[in-house]
């Protein structure tokens, strides 16, 4: 059966990612009338034995409409991932592969896989819909609705939740060597979350020692543990009734990252408030100002050195902004057994000296972070932007830096290169021709640097947006994509844009655009595209093109429309006539090399790539094109 199934579901991991998958599976099969299967790995001496049979959860009937039980991770030969082509193709698009016989794999984890042009709302009301469909078994029914009884009688309203994500992000190796700010959170936020309301909390952790400490005694904090009957339930059997009790709450404060609360989300629609960034403003600031205060004045008052050390990452990111970064320094630096033992307070502390104006220490701190045995690669690169803008001073060295990171993971993450990419684009260098921003766009843009500098900082998705396709880290895809949401990413431009739209869709040609308004409109489209609004997209970008011809930009944003559309031959005519334009441009013979990889042309990518690296010394992007035909294509047997 599974050889003539469309769509694939499997993910070698815990119940709740397992799920999660199955839904996305379910969903996309049902929407698209396809079939969809989700392959269940079932190895008793794997890593997850207490997963060997789905039924122990599900009823036998869901199982056998839905699952099929396999002893062995499947080959994907011939499938093409979801998750990594649905941010750069619409619905009719992927309909289209469908009927041409293309085969899918759904690796999700956590995330509903959404294409371009679906609304969220509307997909996450197809989820739910799929969700209440799961028909578990009647033993695990029962105690789900006993612990609902418990809550129930409580009192004090709908309840919340809090999801208290410790374990072995405190002790545990080699996560502990990291830090976790999208799966931490310190007390102080919690706490501010919890007396945002009067109802029951129900406070779900890994780490029950952990709530005790943080909830001070407060009576209407409930451990989630304690409202099920653990000793009978497997640990597998407990994870998936937490998952489905935190679903019913109303709202769940949580790490912005946590994929239990994603899923608890996906399954039953609860709200999803990611702590710190979702507090109103004055319980956020004065949650950051109490960890400060409290990592400076108290560091003997946390539940363990782990927490000291997470709560500090928090500290260092505020301490800059209310002028306290030095006393923060002079207050962590010298704790050697510390900072070995947590190596990722060594790029935050030089980060923050480096922002406070002590280069020198900043340097120091930055080579020791490098030099430190126990620090992950994740970790590195704020210790390398430190001393990239500390000891480089070639500028195009300096642009090809930015770009390799900007567009590779997280290794732009931190205050560094928002600064030095405004500096980069200001100057109106290489780099700012290879990337094609416009100077009208960066008085738009610059804000005020958050960090506690005194100048500004241009936000990072301003210079991806022209350049999607070179992103291929998925954390960085649906970043780009949902913060800030499209039409605070065209505010600032879109002057002028209602009234050329309203133009075009009357047949009557707009006023001739000048410089920065043709700026601010291409930028506007490019937006539009990104978020799947093709028709828009193209309509202003053609218009674009015949008033104001021979920019290769233009041509480019054009080219990455059609591409999107799923119209390859359009695209690769748009993308040779930016080339025309531009010839040996770094970043469009990149974009080329790339387009290549997700065609299967693997010599003309490579002839591409080489001739961008060619035209840029020391840009390193050559993983785009590799991730790019490995993501796009069917796999190889």
């Amino acid at each position: 059966m599974v050889d003539r199934t469309a769509i694939i579901g499997f993910r070698q991991d815990r119940i709740g990612a397992r799920l999660i998958c199955l839904l996305n599976t379910l969903r996309l099969a049902r929407k698209f009338g396809v079939p969809g299967r989700y392959l269940w790995l079932s190895q008793p001496d794997g890593p997850y034995p207490e997963l060997v049979d789905p039924r122990h959860f599900l009823t036998a009937e869901f199982v056998a409409a839905h699952i099929e039980i396999v002893s062995e991770a499947p080959s994907r030969a011939g499938l093409q991932n979801v998750r990594a082509v649905a941010p750069g193709m619409n619905v009719q698009g992927f309909a289209r592969a469908l009927a041409e016989g293309r085969r899918y794999e759904c690796d999700s984890m956590s995330e509903v896989v959404r294409f371009i042009d679906e609304d969220a709302a509307v997909v996450a009301a197809e989820m739910r819909a799929v969700a209440a469909d799961l028909a578990l078994t009647p033993r695990l029914g029962r105690a789900l609705a006993k612990a609902r009884r418990v809550i129930a009688r409580a009192g004090g309203g709908a309840p919340v939740a809090i999801h208290v994500r410790r374990g072995d992000i405190l002790d545990g190796d080699p996560w502990s060597y990291s830090s976790w700010a999208s799966k931490y959170v310190p007390d102080e936020f919690f706490r501010a979350f919890i007396a945002g309301h009067d109802g029951p909390v129900i406070a779900f952790s890994d780490t029950p020692a952990a709530v005790a400490h943080l909830r001070q005694g407060d009576p209407r904090v409930l451990l989630a543990a304690d409202l099920l009957d653990t000793a009978a339930l497997s640990p597998a059997e407990r994870d998936l009734l937490e998952l489905l009790l935190m679903a019913g709450c109303a709202e769940v404060g949580a790490p912005s990252h946590s994929a239990f609360s994603r899923a608890a989300a996906v399954v039953g629609g609860c709200r999803i408030l990611a702590l710190p960034p979702d507090l109103p403003d004055a319980a956020r600031r004065a949650g950051f100002d109490a960890v400060l205060e409290r990592v400076i004045a108290r560091p003997d008052s946390f539940f363990a050195p782990g927490d000291l050390a997470q709560s500090a990452a928090y500290a260092a990111r505020h301490a800059a902004s209310v002028g306290r970064g030095s006393e923060l320094v002079d207050a962590l630096a010298d704790r050697r057994e510390l900072l070995a033992r947590f190596p990722f307070l060594y790029r935050e502390l030089a980060a923050t000296a480096w922002s406070a104006g002590r280069k020198q220490k900043a340097r120091r701190l930055a080579r020791q972070g490098l030099e430190s045995p126990l620090i992950r690669n994740r970790d590195k690169p704020l210790c390398r932007q430190v001393l990239l803008v500390s000891e480089t001073t070639d500028p195009d060295q300096l642009g090809a830096a930015f770009v390799n990171m900007v567009f590779t993971g997280h290794a732009a993450e931190g205050p560094i290169m928002p600064a030095l990419g405004l500096r980069l684009l200001s100057a109106g260098g290489k780099t700012a021709r290879m990337l094609g921003f416009a100077p009208a766009l960066l008085p738009l843009y610059a804000q005020p640097d958050a960090q506690g500098g005194s100048g500004q900082v241009l936000p990072l998705w301003t210079v991806r947006i022209d350049w999607f396709e070179f992103i291929r880290d998925p954390g960085l895809q649906s970043e780009a994509l949902n913060w800030p949401d499209m039409w605070r990413k065209m505010r600032p431009a879109a002057e002028g844009l209602a009234e050329v739209e309203a133009a075009l869709a009357a047949g009557t040609p707009p006023a001739q655009p000048d410089a920065a308004a043709a700026a601010r409109l291409g930028f506007c489209a490019s937006v539009l595209r990104l978020h799947g609004r093709l028709k828009r997209a193209m309509a202003l970008l053609e218009w674009l093109d015949a008033a104001r011809p021979g920019d290769f930009l233009t041509a480019k944003r054009l080219a990455d429309a059609c591409f999107a559309a799923g119209n390859r031959k359009a695209g690769w005519r748009w993308l040779d006539l930016a080339q025309a334009r531009a010839p040996g441009h770094a970043l469009l013979l990149l974009s080329h090399a790339v387009r290549a990889a997700e065609q299967d042309e693997p010599d003309r990518a490579a002839k591409a790539l080489a001739e961008a690296e060619a035209a840029w010394p020391g840009l390193q992007l050559e993983r785009s094109v590799r991730r790019a035909a490995r993501e796009h294509l069917p796999a190889r047997s």
